[in-house]
């Protein structure tokens, strides 16, 4: 699997490039420094858009369109020589999202960015989520901002210069209330010397005034944990039938002794690499996932909505409220193979519609992050009592003998899409797998 991933990635990251979005971009420069000018952070001055194509403030001088949910740019204008962007590519919540730079090489040369004309509020402070991402090591040639800027461009408050690369989408609060009462411009951007080895860029999302106290800082904001069990239409069939009860009903799961999750990466081998905390149990959240299982069908995972705002790179946030739930499916075993990071892959189908099927995994407890988890005890389990029924896993897709039935509990995750044996088109898998009971169809226990 990792290898298919990591050419998926790499297809991706070409596709995405390709129309101005996000990807995974190289980690590494190959020229030298040599004959750079280094970029000026002190005393700049930034282009505002020409009088003639300005729009009018707001009469209060409200912050408009925070989310950049309008799609264009009637309250966000270009500032800078290289044109920013807004588009879906993206977004922490809604549709879309502020893109400055590029993802790929070559670098931006010169500003990239965005701007609206404010009046700062008594008390004011402005918060915002950014996610940036460089190969640049300094702010020497090249770096990521927000700014303040006065009515000829130049900057009155530089609120960060970074060369960041988060991984994920960061919260920063700043509070600006010295301004209170003056009209500036808020402004967020990159800025490059087009160096043809470097890349930078910054996706920004959510600007609005906040009373929250400035937190620069980069820290995870877990989704809360649904108070309702998810409840999506399964897909209709001709003849209408009960959704299956697993056998006993499901059953509690006991949590772990050290509490699960914050993996420490202090044992194992590593084996996985995209989402593999989420999909392991060893992400600082784990404590938000609701062990009572839910019985659902393989219809009624498939048919859960993909997160509007779901990253296929986040290693760090659950995505509620699927993600935060456990549950039991009862479904028929179709097939299965071990894959190149150890996990068993296995496919299910839905017990009214066979050509329905998902995919669902258990980790090898040996590797890092399942290791230390606290969940290593639920994975040896699955793998033993399939093992103990089937043998060891095969190398190359093999269906199992038909009319086998299995209750599976587990943690739905969302995978990206690349062409897995069996997946589910919305992605979701049972990952990890943390109990398997046979039901009919076989003698196994």
């Amino acid at each position: 699997m990792r290898a298919l991933r990591g050419f998926f990635l790499c297809f991706f990251a070409l596709a995405v490039v390709s129309c101005g979005g996000g990807g995974t971009p190289p980690t590494t420069q190959t020229e030298s420094n040599a004959g750079r000018n280094p970029a000026q952070t002190q005393g700049r001055t930034i282009a505002l858009p020409q009088s003639a194509g300005r729009h009018a403030m707001d009469s209060n001088g409200v912050l408009q369109d925070g989310g950049f949910e309008s799609g264009g740019y009637t309250y966000w204008q270009q500032c800078g020589s290289v044109n920013a962007s807004i588009g879906t590519w993206r977004p922490h919540t809604g549709k879309y999202s502020q893109k400055d730079g590029n993802v790929s090489t070559p670098e931006v040369n010169g500003y990239s960015g965005l701007c609206q004309q404010i009046k700062v509020p008594s008390g004011g402070k402005i918060s915002f989520w950014v996610y940036q991402g460089t190969n640049e090591t300094s702010t020497t040639y090249a770096f990521q901002e927000a700014d303040l800027l006065d009515s000829s461009g130049s900057v009155l408050d530089n609120l960060y210069t970074t060369a960041a690369t988060t991984g994920a989408w960061v919260q920063k609060t700043y509070d600006i209330s010295a301004y209170a009462g003056q009209t500036v411009w808020l402004y967020f951007g990159v800025y490059g010397d087009g160096y043809t080895s470097g890349y930078i860029y910054q996706y920004v999302d959510d600007v609005a005034w906040s009373s929250a106290t400035p937190s620069p800082s980069a820290t995870p904001s877990p989704t809360p944990k649904p108070s309702a069990t998810p409840s999506p239409t399964p897909k209709p069939s001709a003849t209408p039938t009960a959704t299956p009860t697993p056998s006993g009903g499901p059953t509690p799961i006991a949590t772990p002794a050290n509490g699960g999750g914050n993996s420490t990466g202090s044992c194992g081998t590593s084996c996985g690499v995209q989402r593999w905390h989420i999909k392991t149990l060893g992400d600082a959240y784990v404590n938000t996932i609701n062990w009572t299982p839910q019985s659902m069908t393989v219809d009624q995972l498939r048919a859960a909505p993909v997160p509007a705002n779901y990253d296929q790179y986040n290693d760090t946030t659950r995505y509620a409220p699927w993600e935060t739930e456990s549950v039991t499916v009862r479904a028929t075993l179709v097939g299965w193979k071990i894959e190149t990071d150890h996990d068993y892959h296995i496919v299910i189908a839905d017990l009214n519609h066979p050509s329905d099927t998902m995919i669902i995994e258990p980790p090898d407890p040996t590797c890092s992050s399942a290791c230390d988890g606290g969940f290593a005890n639920y994975f040896q389990a699955v793998r033993t009592k399939l093992t103990n029924c089937f043998g060891q896993p095969p190398t190359s897709f093999t269906n199992f003998s038909s009319g086998i039935v299995v209750d599976v509990t587990g943690v739905p995750e969302f995978d990206a899409l690349h062409g897995q044996t069996g997946v589910a088109p919305n992605g979701i898998e049972l990952h990890p797998v943390l109990n398997v009971n046979f039901v009919s169809g076989t003698t196994c226990q």
